[in-house]
């Protein structure tokens, strides 16, 4: 089972909980259903580019386990949102994240466009022990 660890203050609105719950999806942890993203939503990661639900929802499903992940800081301002952590995966180690999830609308019931990144991280405060 992953270990979340959540600053206390990113689920401080409903918007910022969405914001956190495709973040940690996108992470490999619970569900993101296909009515969430828009049929030509657009994942940009490393390693390029991917386009359309469809094939965001199949790589999503290629996701290495993540053992422990802490989200430091979830933000949502009109059609858009960040969030924000320390993720780790067996064999990956320690790594910086952050999403950037573009919305359809303000009200953020689709997801448009979504820019994720990583970074091996330094001091970060998760054990690598378990």
């Amino acid at each position: 089972m992953v270990q979340i660890t959540r600053s206390p203050d990113c689920a401080n609105s409903p918007k910022n909980q969405r914001v956190e719950d495709i973040a940690l999806a996108l992470l490999g942890v619970g569900d993101l259903p296909d009515t969430a993203l828009s049929e030509g939503a657009v994942w940009d990661r490393a390693g390029g580019s991917i386009s359309g639900r469809t094939a965001i929802q199949a790589t999503r499903a290629t996701l290495p386990a993540c053992q422990d992940i802490r989200v430091d800081q979830v933000v949502s301002h009109g059609k858009a949102g960040t969030a924000s952590g320390v993720v780790v995966r067996a064999g990956e180690g320690t790594r910086l994240f952050c999403h950037i999830i573009r919305f359809t609308s303000a009200t953020a019931q689709q997801v448009a466009q979504i820019v994720s990144f990583e970074h091996a991280g330094g001091k970060t405060g998760i054990r690598h022990d378990r």
